[in-house]
Protein backbone atom coordinates (compact mmCIF):
# COMPACT_ATOMS: atom_id res chain seq x y z
CA UNK A 1 0.00 0.00 0.00
CA UNK A 2 2.80 2.40 0.88
CA UNK A 3 4.67 1.65 -2.34
CA UNK A 4 1.51 2.34 -4.38
CA UNK A 5 0.99 5.64 -2.53
CA UNK A 6 4.58 6.68 -3.15
CA UNK A 7 4.19 6.04 -6.87
CA UNK A 8 1.19 8.37 -7.09
CA UNK A 9 1.81 11.93 -8.20
CA UNK A 10 0.37 15.03 -6.63
CA UNK A 11 -2.79 14.80 -8.73
CA UNK A 12 -3.55 11.21 -7.71
CA UNK A 13 -2.79 11.82 -4.04
CA UNK A 14 -4.95 14.94 -3.85
CA UNK A 15 -7.86 13.28 -5.69
CA UNK A 16 -7.76 10.21 -3.41
CA UNK A 17 -7.45 12.36 -0.32
CA UNK A 18 -10.50 14.46 -1.26
CA UNK A 19 -12.42 11.28 -2.10
CA UNK A 20 -11.56 9.71 1.25
CA UNK A 21 -12.67 12.86 3.06
CA UNK A 22 -15.99 12.86 1.18
CA UNK A 23 -16.59 9.15 1.94
CA UNK A 24 -15.83 9.69 5.62
CA UNK A 25 -18.10 12.74 5.77
CA UNK A 26 -21.02 10.92 4.10
CA UNK A 27 -20.50 7.89 6.33
CA UNK A 28 -20.72 10.02 9.45
CA UNK A 29 -23.86 11.82 8.20
CA UNK A 30 -25.43 8.54 7.11
CA UNK A 31 -24.85 6.88 10.47
CA UNK A 32 -26.18 9.93 12.30
CA UNK A 33 -29.35 10.15 10.16
CA UNK A 34 -29.99 6.41 10.37
CA UNK A 35 -29.61 6.48 14.12
CA UNK A 36 -31.99 9.42 14.36
CA UNK A 37 -34.59 7.69 12.16
CA UNK A 38 -34.31 4.49 14.18
CA UNK A 39 -34.89 6.48 17.32
CA UNK A 40 -37.93 8.21 15.79
CA UNK A 41 -39.32 4.84 14.67
CA UNK A 42 -39.04 3.45 18.19
CA UNK A 43 -40.77 6.51 19.62
CA UNK A 44 -43.65 6.24 17.12
CA UNK A 45 -44.16 2.55 17.88
CA UNK A 46 -44.28 3.25 21.63
CA UNK A 47 -46.84 6.00 21.13
CA UNK A 48 -49.01 3.76 18.96
CA UNK A 49 -48.87 1.02 21.59
CA UNK A 50 -50.11 3.46 24.30
CA UNK A 51 -53.23 4.46 22.29
CA UNK A 52 -55.69 1.48 22.30
CA UNK A 53 -58.31 1.39 19.64
CA UNK A 54 -56.26 3.41 17.17
CA UNK A 55 -56.10 1.65 13.82
CA UNK A 56 -52.66 0.39 12.95
CA UNK A 57 -50.87 1.92 10.02
CA UNK A 58 -51.32 -0.41 7.06
CA UNK A 59 -48.09 -1.98 5.89
CA UNK A 60 -46.53 -1.01 2.60
CA UNK A 61 -45.49 -3.50 -0.04
CA UNK A 62 -41.75 -3.37 -0.75
CA UNK A 63 -40.12 -3.93 -4.12
CA UNK A 64 -39.73 -7.66 -3.44
CA UNK A 65 -43.42 -7.98 -2.38
CA UNK A 66 -42.81 -8.24 1.38
CA UNK A 67 -44.78 -6.03 3.77
CA UNK A 68 -42.87 -3.27 5.54
CA UNK A 69 -43.96 -0.41 7.74
CA UNK A 70 -44.06 3.14 6.38
CA UNK A 71 -41.18 4.09 8.66
CA UNK A 72 -39.01 1.26 7.38
CA UNK A 73 -39.95 2.23 3.84
CA UNK A 74 -38.90 5.84 4.52
CA UNK A 75 -35.60 4.63 5.97
CA UNK A 76 -34.98 2.56 2.86
CA UNK A 77 -35.68 5.57 0.63
CA UNK A 78 -33.28 7.74 2.65
CA UNK A 79 -30.56 5.09 2.38
CA UNK A 80 -31.00 4.88 -1.38
CA UNK A 81 -30.87 8.66 -1.66
CA UNK A 82 -27.70 8.78 0.42
CA UNK A 83 -26.02 6.15 -1.74
CA UNK A 84 -26.96 7.88 -4.98
CA UNK A 85 -26.07 11.37 -3.82
CA UNK A 86 -22.94 10.10 -2.06
CA UNK A 87 -21.70 8.25 -5.12
CA UNK A 88 -22.28 11.27 -7.35
CA UNK A 89 -20.58 13.56 -4.84
CA UNK A 90 -17.63 11.18 -4.58
CA UNK A 91 -17.13 11.17 -8.34
CA UNK A 92 -17.41 14.95 -8.44
CA UNK A 93 -14.91 15.25 -5.59
CA UNK A 94 -12.43 12.96 -7.33
CA UNK A 95 -12.73 14.93 -10.54
CA UNK A 96 -12.43 18.28 -8.75
CA UNK A 97 -9.42 17.05 -6.77
CA UNK A 98 -7.72 15.88 -9.94
CA UNK A 99 -8.35 19.20 -11.70
CA UNK A 100 -7.18 21.26 -8.70
CA UNK A 101 -4.07 19.10 -8.32
CA UNK A 102 -3.34 19.47 -12.05
CA UNK A 103 -3.56 23.24 -11.80
CA UNK A 104 -1.41 23.22 -8.65
CA UNK A 105 1.21 20.87 -10.08
CA UNK A 106 1.60 22.79 -13.34
CA UNK A 107 3.85 25.56 -11.91
CA UNK A 108 5.70 22.96 -9.84
CA UNK A 109 6.53 21.00 -12.98
CA UNK A 110 7.68 24.27 -14.56
CA UNK A 111 9.86 24.94 -11.51
CA UNK A 112 11.30 21.41 -11.73
CA UNK A 113 12.23 21.93 -15.39
CA UNK A 114 14.03 25.18 -14.50
CA UNK A 115 15.83 23.47 -11.63
CA UNK A 116 16.97 20.73 -14.02
CA UNK A 117 18.48 23.36 -16.33
CA UNK A 118 20.29 24.93 -13.38
CA UNK A 119 21.53 21.51 -12.27
CA UNK A 120 23.01 21.04 -15.74
CA UNK A 121 25.23 24.08 -15.12
CA UNK A 122 23.23 26.93 -16.63
CA UNK A 123 22.55 29.61 -13.98
CA UNK A 124 20.72 32.00 -16.30
CA UNK A 125 17.15 30.50 -16.18
CA UNK A 126 14.75 32.01 -13.65
CA UNK A 127 11.40 30.83 -12.33
CA UNK A 128 8.53 32.63 -14.05
CA UNK A 129 5.32 33.30 -12.11
CA UNK A 130 1.96 34.84 -12.90
CA UNK A 131 -0.75 36.52 -10.89
CA UNK A 132 -2.81 33.32 -11.05
CA UNK A 133 -0.18 31.36 -9.10
CA UNK A 134 -0.66 30.93 -5.38
CA UNK A 135 1.11 33.33 -3.02
CA UNK A 136 3.21 30.46 -1.62
CA UNK A 137 4.42 29.56 -5.11
CA UNK A 138 5.33 33.18 -5.87
CA UNK A 139 7.25 33.36 -2.59
CA UNK A 140 9.08 30.13 -3.46
CA UNK A 141 9.94 31.45 -6.93
CA UNK A 142 11.27 34.74 -5.54
CA UNK A 143 13.45 32.92 -2.98
CA UNK A 144 14.75 30.52 -5.64
CA UNK A 145 15.53 33.35 -8.08
CA UNK A 146 17.31 35.28 -5.33
CA UNK A 147 19.41 32.21 -4.56
CA UNK A 148 20.29 31.84 -8.26
CA UNK A 149 21.27 35.52 -8.44
CA UNK A 150 23.63 35.08 -5.51
CA UNK A 151 25.10 31.88 -6.96
CA UNK A 152 25.56 33.49 -10.36
CA UNK A 153 27.30 36.46 -8.77
CA UNK A 154 29.48 34.20 -6.61
CA UNK A 155 30.54 32.06 -9.57
CA UNK A 156 31.28 35.16 -11.62
CA UNK A 157 33.41 36.51 -8.78
CA UNK A 158 35.17 33.18 -8.51
CA UNK A 159 35.93 33.06 -12.24
CA UNK A 160 37.19 36.64 -12.11
CA UNK A 161 39.31 35.84 -9.07
CA UNK A 162 40.87 32.78 -10.71
CA UNK A 163 41.57 34.77 -13.87
CA UNK A 164 43.18 37.63 -11.93
CA UNK A 165 45.22 35.25 -9.77
CA UNK A 166 46.47 33.41 -12.84
CA UNK A 167 47.44 36.69 -14.47
CA UNK A 168 49.23 37.90 -11.35
CA UNK A 169 51.18 34.65 -11.04
CA UNK A 170 52.00 34.52 -14.75
CA UNK A 171 53.58 37.99 -14.75
CA UNK A 172 56.50 37.26 -12.35
CA UNK A 173 57.03 33.82 -13.86
CA UNK A 174 57.26 35.35 -17.32
CA UNK A 175 59.70 37.98 -16.06
CA UNK A 176 61.93 35.37 -14.40
CA UNK A 177 61.90 33.13 -17.44
CA UNK A 178 62.79 36.01 -19.74
CA UNK A 179 65.74 37.08 -17.60
CA UNK A 180 67.05 33.54 -17.29
CA UNK A 181 66.76 32.97 -21.06
CA UNK A 182 68.66 36.21 -21.73
CA UNK A 183 71.40 35.11 -19.34
CA UNK A 184 71.50 31.60 -20.84
CA UNK A 185 72.09 32.95 -24.37
CA UNK A 186 75.32 34.62 -23.26
CA UNK A 187 78.36 32.38 -23.51
CA UNK A 188 80.38 34.25 -20.88
CA UNK A 189 78.05 36.57 -18.95
CA UNK A 190 79.76 39.20 -16.85
CA UNK A 191 79.46 39.26 -13.09
CA UNK A 192 77.43 42.47 -13.27
CA UNK A 193 74.94 40.86 -15.65
CA UNK A 194 74.60 37.84 -13.36
CA UNK A 195 73.98 40.08 -10.35
CA UNK A 196 71.42 42.08 -12.31
CA UNK A 197 69.52 38.95 -13.34
CA UNK A 198 69.82 37.65 -9.77
CA UNK A 199 68.27 40.83 -8.40
CA UNK A 200 65.40 40.71 -10.88
CA UNK A 201 64.69 37.03 -10.23
CA UNK A 202 64.84 37.44 -6.44
CA UNK A 203 62.47 40.39 -6.65
CA UNK A 204 59.99 38.43 -8.73
CA UNK A 205 60.33 35.37 -6.48
CA UNK A 206 59.58 37.54 -3.46
CA UNK A 207 56.57 39.01 -5.21
CA UNK A 208 55.34 35.51 -6.08
CA UNK A 209 55.80 34.35 -2.50
CA UNK A 210 53.82 37.31 -1.18
CA UNK A 211 51.04 36.68 -3.67
CA UNK A 212 50.84 32.97 -2.77
CA UNK A 213 50.77 33.81 0.95
CA UNK A 214 47.97 36.29 0.31
CA UNK A 215 45.99 33.72 -1.66
CA UNK A 216 46.44 31.13 1.10
CA UNK A 217 45.28 33.65 3.69
CA UNK A 218 42.17 34.43 1.66
CA UNK A 219 41.48 30.72 1.15
CA UNK A 220 41.67 30.07 4.90
CA UNK A 221 39.37 33.02 5.63
CA UNK A 222 36.90 31.95 2.96
CA UNK A 223 36.81 28.45 4.45
CA UNK A 224 35.64 29.98 7.72
CA UNK A 225 38.84 29.54 9.71
CA UNK A 226 38.14 31.82 12.66
CA UNK A 227 40.74 33.99 14.37
CA UNK A 228 42.71 32.69 17.36
CA UNK A 229 41.70 35.28 19.93
CA UNK A 230 43.94 36.42 22.79
CA UNK A 231 43.75 39.36 25.16
CA UNK A 232 46.08 42.08 23.94
CA UNK A 233 47.13 45.41 25.43
CA UNK A 234 46.21 47.82 22.66
CA UNK A 235 48.73 50.59 23.35
CA UNK A 236 51.95 48.52 23.28
CA UNK A 237 50.61 46.31 20.49
CA UNK A 238 49.91 49.11 18.01
CA UNK A 239 52.95 51.09 19.13
CA UNK A 240 55.15 48.14 18.16
CA UNK A 241 53.44 47.91 14.76
CA UNK A 242 54.17 51.59 14.15
CA UNK A 243 57.89 50.97 14.79
CA UNK A 244 58.38 49.04 11.57
CA UNK A 245 60.64 49.51 8.57
CA UNK A 246 58.38 52.26 7.27
CA UNK A 247 58.52 55.57 9.15
CA UNK A 248 55.07 55.88 10.74
CA UNK A 249 53.94 58.71 12.94
CA UNK A 250 52.32 57.43 16.13
CA UNK A 251 49.50 59.79 16.96
CA UNK A 252 47.15 59.19 19.88
CA UNK A 253 47.17 55.52 20.91
CA UNK A 254 44.59 54.73 23.59
CA UNK A 255 45.40 52.30 26.41
CA UNK A 256 43.29 49.29 27.22
CA UNK A 257 42.76 45.62 26.45
CA UNK A 258 40.93 43.89 23.62
CA UNK A 259 40.46 40.31 22.45
CA UNK A 260 41.84 39.73 18.95
CA UNK A 261 44.12 37.57 16.85
CA UNK A 262 47.50 39.34 17.11
CA UNK A 263 48.93 37.84 13.93
CA UNK A 264 45.90 38.62 11.76
CA UNK A 265 45.36 42.14 13.08
CA UNK A 266 49.08 42.84 12.71
CA UNK A 267 48.75 41.73 9.09
CA UNK A 268 45.85 44.16 8.63
CA UNK A 269 47.81 47.09 10.06
CA UNK A 270 50.93 46.25 8.04
CA UNK A 271 48.86 45.98 4.85
CA UNK A 272 47.29 49.38 5.52
CA UNK A 273 50.66 50.97 6.33
CA UNK A 274 52.22 49.45 3.20
CA UNK A 275 49.32 50.63 1.07
CA UNK A 276 49.48 54.13 2.59
CA UNK A 277 53.23 54.22 2.03
CA UNK A 278 52.82 53.45 -1.67
CA UNK A 279 50.33 56.30 -2.02
CA UNK A 280 52.36 58.75 0.06
CA UNK A 281 55.68 58.09 -1.63
CA UNK A 282 59.16 57.81 -0.08
CA UNK A 283 59.04 61.27 1.49
CA UNK A 284 55.32 61.24 2.38
CA UNK A 285 53.72 61.03 5.78
CA UNK A 286 51.95 57.98 7.22
CA UNK A 287 50.18 58.13 10.57
CA UNK A 288 48.74 55.44 12.87
CA UNK A 289 46.25 56.34 15.58
CA UNK A 290 43.54 54.71 17.69
CA UNK A 291 40.47 55.91 19.54
CA UNK A 292 37.47 54.49 21.38
CA UNK A 293 33.94 54.55 20.01
CA UNK A 294 31.05 53.12 22.01
CA UNK A 295 32.97 50.23 23.59
CA UNK A 296 34.90 49.53 20.38
CA UNK A 297 38.41 50.34 19.24
CA UNK A 298 38.90 52.27 16.00
CA UNK A 299 42.30 52.02 14.29
CA UNK A 300 43.12 54.67 11.65
CA UNK A 301 45.94 54.80 9.10
CA UNK A 302 46.39 58.18 7.34
CA UNK A 303 48.60 59.30 4.48
CA UNK A 304 49.24 62.54 2.62
CA UNK A 305 49.08 61.01 -0.84
CA UNK A 306 46.64 61.60 -3.65
CA UNK A 307 43.71 60.09 -1.77
CA UNK A 308 41.02 57.74 -3.00
CA UNK A 309 38.03 59.05 -4.99
CA UNK A 310 34.65 58.65 -3.31
CA UNK A 311 33.42 56.38 -6.12
CA UNK A 312 36.31 53.98 -5.48
CA UNK A 313 36.10 53.74 -1.69
CA UNK A 314 33.99 50.60 -1.65
CA UNK A 315 35.67 48.93 -4.59
CA UNK A 316 39.19 49.24 -3.14
CA UNK A 317 38.33 46.29 -0.88
CA UNK A 318 37.60 44.06 -3.88
CA UNK A 319 40.27 41.51 -4.62
CA UNK A 320 42.81 42.51 -7.27
CA UNK A 321 41.30 45.97 -7.52
CA UNK A 322 43.58 48.97 -8.03
CA UNK A 323 42.33 52.50 -7.57
CA UNK A 324 44.85 53.65 -10.18
CA UNK A 325 44.88 51.14 -13.05
CA UNK A 326 47.74 52.94 -14.76
CA UNK A 327 50.19 52.02 -12.02
CA UNK A 328 52.33 48.99 -12.71
CA UNK A 329 52.14 45.94 -10.49
CA UNK A 330 55.56 46.48 -8.98
CA UNK A 331 54.57 49.74 -7.32
CA UNK A 332 50.91 48.92 -6.92
CA UNK A 333 51.19 45.50 -5.33
CA UNK A 334 48.92 42.58 -6.09
CA UNK A 335 45.67 44.29 -5.14
CA UNK A 336 44.91 41.81 -2.36
CA UNK A 337 46.01 43.76 0.70
CA UNK A 338 42.78 45.62 1.37
CA UNK A 339 40.69 42.59 0.45
CA UNK A 340 42.56 40.52 3.04
CA UNK A 341 42.19 43.34 5.57
CA UNK A 342 38.42 43.42 5.11
CA UNK A 343 38.10 39.63 5.46
CA UNK A 344 40.13 39.64 8.68
CA UNK A 345 38.21 42.56 10.18
CA UNK A 346 34.86 40.95 9.32
CA UNK A 347 36.05 37.70 10.92
CA UNK A 348 36.59 39.71 14.14
CA UNK A 349 33.04 41.10 13.97
CA UNK A 350 34.18 44.58 12.92
CA UNK A 351 34.00 46.78 9.85
CA UNK A 352 36.43 48.74 7.69
CA UNK A 353 35.98 51.88 5.58
CA UNK A 354 37.79 54.67 3.71
CA UNK A 355 37.41 58.44 4.16
CA UNK A 356 39.36 61.65 3.66
CA UNK A 357 42.44 62.14 5.80
CA UNK A 358 43.34 65.40 7.58
CA UNK A 359 46.83 64.90 6.13
CA UNK A 360 45.35 65.45 2.68
CA UNK A 361 45.31 61.88 1.41
CA UNK A 362 43.23 58.87 2.42
CA UNK A 363 42.31 57.49 5.80
CA UNK A 364 41.55 53.79 6.15
CA UNK A 365 39.86 52.96 9.46
CA UNK A 366 38.64 49.71 10.94
CA UNK A 367 36.62 49.04 14.07
CA UNK A 368 37.03 46.11 16.47
CA UNK A 369 34.38 45.46 19.15
CA UNK A 370 34.96 44.59 22.79
CA UNK A 371 37.53 47.21 23.81
CA UNK A 372 38.11 47.65 27.55
CA UNK A 373 39.86 50.96 28.27
CA UNK A 374 42.33 51.27 31.10
CA UNK A 375 40.88 53.23 34.01
CA UNK A 376 43.42 55.64 35.38
CA UNK A 377 43.80 56.06 39.12
CA UNK A 378 43.06 59.74 39.75
CA UNK A 379 43.12 59.52 43.54
CA UNK A 380 45.64 61.94 45.19
CA UNK A 381 48.89 60.52 46.46
CA UNK A 382 48.94 60.03 50.24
Amino acid sequence: MRSTWRKLGLRGRLALSIGAIMVAAFAVVFVAVRAQMSNESAVIKREEAREPGKPETPPVKSDDGSAVSPIEDAQSDVEKTFFVVGGASLLAALLAGYLVATRTASPLRRFAATAAEVDAGDLTPRLETSGADAAELRTLAEAFNHMLDRLDHAFARQREFVSDASHELRSPLTAMRGQIEVLARQANPSAAEVRRVEAVVLREVGRTERLVEALLTLARLDEGAGPTVDEVQAGPFFRELADGPRAVESAELVEGSIDLDPDLIAQVVRNLIENAGRHAGPEGRVSLSTLTEGGSLVIRVDDDGSGIPAAERERVFDRFHRSQPSRDRVSGGSGLGLGIARSIVLAHGGRIWVEDSPLGGARVSFLLPGFRPTIRDLSPDP
